[in-house]
């Protein structure tokens, strides 16, 4: 689980969010393939010529017993097929020392996410036999994770906070059973202060028996009530500038996940939801709003919802490849993935737009240990899309407050700190970013029952955004650019505990402080 995931700092910011561990140093294990029992003098021999030559002779080997150490949560059956999968059994002969088998089967253990560690490797019953035990050690992670704890102020809402928690084995039997939550206070400053907040339950199967095929399906409920500006200058983040936008949402979305190979993996996801948008104060709906610019001119606005119960059907692809869990292994790993979403009334929806979203990043380690991670992000909606669908400026700006669980809590937008106009657009139909990032590790822990290793990282990058035909041809008018560019800068500490990680950086605590 995508898409980007909202990581907090817990000791410089009232707020702490754990995710899913960060692209740069996957937490599998290097692999041990050779016989480490083996004696020293077992890496010379004589070939097939009879010549004496140095270093491991490849030879077959049969497997005559398999050992699994470190399992504690996990299911035995779990493990075994994966080793099944490929041909690592009783009875079958493998390549020694080296087997790719091997290698794909830890990465295949890897991908479940089960386990911290992962090492295969073949121990010889006795010296110069051609018998040999396939012993697998393994280092589980906990199974209950902390998706996300997040907490937040801003000038609208003095306080919003909620949980995502997630049980990834329940009761060993591989289900993915979740919930979340968020809710704010009471907006101050604007003429209506509903409460907003937003739940949801999630669950998956990863594999369906008998097939590599896995299904997934969620419900949520979301309660919004959405600033936008109708007055005051573009970086004015004054809630007496805004007026909000009523509206809920009840939805749900089922999907399935197909393996292509063992890192990359094809989804297919059809979603539905009733939405409920209403005017408040029993306004005319068919009035349209209108901002008043420091100039003094009006400009009409077009909110990008349409008014009382109406709905939104959706399908999404998902095009997943994904190499972290190898990075600790080879040196190098990363991932790509594309999302494409259609909807249109054909399927039953009161919206048409097409909306593509493609992100990656790739560790390199050098050298001297450390890590170096490019990054980019790029998205596009064309169409008539909802505004809960558009890019807001905090899914691209490293210190702006985005969405949380689909709900906008804060009035305000990026930092222009090349006084391009990057703070001019609430809402954009394109944008992309790109990031370098520097790590350096600090420790590694692998057996203790928490925190497993620390990770301090250094970012910098670009991104833009940009709107609607009109909204360019307004801001070209005034001799502005269309697509203003921004700076994103981080840094900070990652650590990897069993939980998930968490991440104190000074972005973390810029997005969630009322400035």
């Amino acid at each position: 689980m995508a898409v980007a995931l909202v990581l907090l700092p817990l000791s410089l910011a009232p707020s702490v969010a754990i995710a899913a561990p960060p692209v740069e140093p996957a937490r599998a294990a290097p692999v041990d393939r050779s016989p480490r029992a083996a004696r020293a003098d077992e890496t010379a021999g004589m070939d097939d010529a009879g010549v004496l030559v140095e270093g491991p002779i490849e030879r077959t080997v049969h497997i005559v017993a398999l050992q699994i150490r470190g399992r504690k949560q996990v299911t035995a059956k779990q493990i075994t097929e994966a080793l099944e999968a490929e041909g690592l059994v009783e009875g079958q002969q493998v390549f020694w020392p080296e087997d790719p088998r091997i290698d794909r089967a830890v990465q295949r253990l890897a991908a479940t996410g089960y386990f911290d560690q992962v090492a295969i490797r073949l121990v010889p019953v006795s010296r110069n036999s051609d018998s040999a035990s396939l012993v697998v050690d393994l280092h589980e992670r906990g199974s209950l994770v902390i998706r996300q704890v997040s907490a937040a102020s801003s000038l609208l809402t003095p306080f919003a906070g909620g949980f995502d928690l997630m049980e990834r084995n329940l009761a060993g039997s591989r289900v993915h059973l979740g919930a979340a939550f968020v809710v704010g206070t009471k907006a101050r400053g604007v003429a209506d202060d509903q409460r907003q907040q937003a739940y949801e339950l999630y669950t998956e199967l990863p594999v369906i028996a008998g097939s590599p095929i896995g299904v997934a399906g969620s419900a949520y409920a979301i309660l919004a009530n959405e600033p936008y500006r109708v007055a005051g200058e573009d970086y004015d983040p004054n809630p007496s500038n805004f007026d909000t936008l009523r509206y809920s949402r009840y939805g749900s979305v089922v999907g399935v996940t197909i393996p292509v190979r063992a890192d990359l993996r094809l989804g297919i996801d059809f979603r539905f939801e009733a939405i409920d948008a209403r005017s408040q104060g029993g306004a005319d709906p068919a009035e349209i709003p209108v901002q008043t610019l420091p100039n003094g001119d009006l400009r009409e606005l077009d909110l990008q919802l349409e008014h009382g119960m109406h709905f939104l059907s959706s399908a999404e692809f998902s095009l997943i490849w994904d190499q972290r869990n190898r990075a600790a292994i080879i040196g190098k790993g990363g991932h790509v993935r594309v999302d494409v979403q259609l909807s249109s009334p054909a399927i039953g929806s009161s919206y048409e737009y097409l909306r593509v979203l493609v992100g990656g990043g790739y560790s390199f380690r050098l050298p001297w240990g450390h890590w170096l991670t490019p990054s980019l992000w790029g998205g596009q909606i064309a169409g008539d899309a909802p505004r809960f669908e558009m890019i807001l400026p905090g899914d691209l700006a490293d210190w702006t407050p985005g969405r949380t669980m689909g709900l906008q809590y804060s009035t305000r937008w990026p930092v222009d700190t090349f006084k391009t106009g990057v703070n001019a657009y609430a809402l954009a139909s394109l944008g992309g970013r790109v990031d370098l990032e520097y790590g350096i590790p600090l420790f590694r822990r692998p057996q203790t029952s928490f925190v497993y290793g620390g990770y301090l990282f250094f970012s910098a990058g670009v991104f833009t955004l940009t709107g609607t035909r009109a909204q360019r041809s307004e801001r070209r008018a005034l001799g502005e650019l269309a697509a203003p560019v921004g700076f994103n800068a981080n840094f900070g500490l990652k650590l990897d505990t069993s939980i998930g990680t968490i991440d104190l950086s000074v972005g973390n605590v810029l997005r969630r402080v009322p400035l």
